[in-house]
């Protein structure tokens, strides 16, 4: 069953920490059992992340998110409930991607589905044989960072991750550039999940990430959180607005220093989507942020 209530109106989404109005949400799978884990930890279990998803959506409706969600059991892979990657949002539509994960593909016939539901347009698209994932991607007003993966020494006896290709990065940076916006490539280590997942915009100043893992040097002029080593994947929260994030309580070093900069800090356990390397900024697709 698909349920897709709200609908939105342009503008949609200028940047990644702009107070959330509307999200896109999928419900996790069974196969999410048999999703590789970044961790030194098991395979997530199902029934668990079944339950934190639905925690998950409570939390966003009590930010006062309208949240978008699909419940499509059958129809998603053991990353599917990692929405982020499918789209990126601008403010005048989506741009939708062509994953790198061939079975994760077809996830995108659904999400422009529920688009045309939620009233937001889609404006372009990764074609063939561009590859691109939205989780490689983050918005800050006028300037687009696109992840670019690098193998690194300390890559050595890791599972490299899937990071799309050049063709696809450049088409989403042609998409960008044609609405007068800036494109900055992000070097990363080719392990990481995503580059949402260990780096985040917390405001228009304000970078949270895990500088192991990516190269902060592309987000030259703003101040930098840096999440403890060990800690990488905390560095992927979702921003709420008006300097409030929600993140995984498992972090549990991460979020003192998020409190400590002044951030009000959400923190719920989403551990058994934390252990395939998904985070809360990857959770949820922004359809709509507007100024608080």
């Amino acid at each position: 069953m698909t349920t897709v209530t709200p609908t939105f109106e342009a503008p949609y989404v200028r940047d990644d920490f702009a107070a959330l109005r509307g999200a896109f949400v999928v419900a996790p799978s069974a196969d999410i059992a048999i999703a590789a884990p970044v961790h030194a930890e098991s395979s997530p279990i199902f029934e668990r992340a079944a339950d934190q998803f639905r925690i998950l959506v409570g939390r966003l409706a009590a930010a006062g998110v309208k949240v978008a969600t699909l419940v499509e059991p059958d129809a998603t892979t053991p990353l599917g409930s990692a929405a982020a990657d499918l789209a990126v949002v601008f403010e005048d539509g989506a741009f939708l991607m062509r994953p790198s994960e061939a079975r994760r593909r077809p996830e995108v016939a659904l999400l422009e589905a529920a688009l045309e539901r939620a009233n937001v347009p889609v404006t372009g698209r990764v074609e063939a044989p561009g590859l691109l994932d939205g989780g490689d991607v983050l918005l800050s007003g006028d300037t687009v960072y696109i992840g670019c993966a690098q193998v690194r020494s300390s890559d050595v006896g890791l599972r490299a991750a899937l990071h799309g290709n050049a063709l696809g990065r450049a088409q989403l940076a042609a998409h960008a550039r044609s609405k007068g916006l800036k494109v900055v490539e992000v070097s990363m280590s080719a392990a990481v999940r995503s580059l949402r997942a260990v780096a985040s915009l917390l405001d228009s100043q304000t970078l949270l990430f895990a500088p192991a893992l990516v190269d902060g040097a592309a987000f030259a002029g703003m101040q930098t959180i840096e999440a403890p080593r060990g800690e990488d994947y905390g560095a992927g929260v979702l921003a709420l607005g008006n300097r409030r994030v929600l993140a995984n309580l498992r972090f549990r070093e991460t979020i003192p220093l998020l409190r400590a900069a002044k951030f009000a800090v959400d923190a719920i356990d989403l551990w058994e989507f934390g252990k395939a390397g998904v985070t809360p900024s990857t959770l949820a697709l922004a359809l709509k942020r507007s100024p608080a």
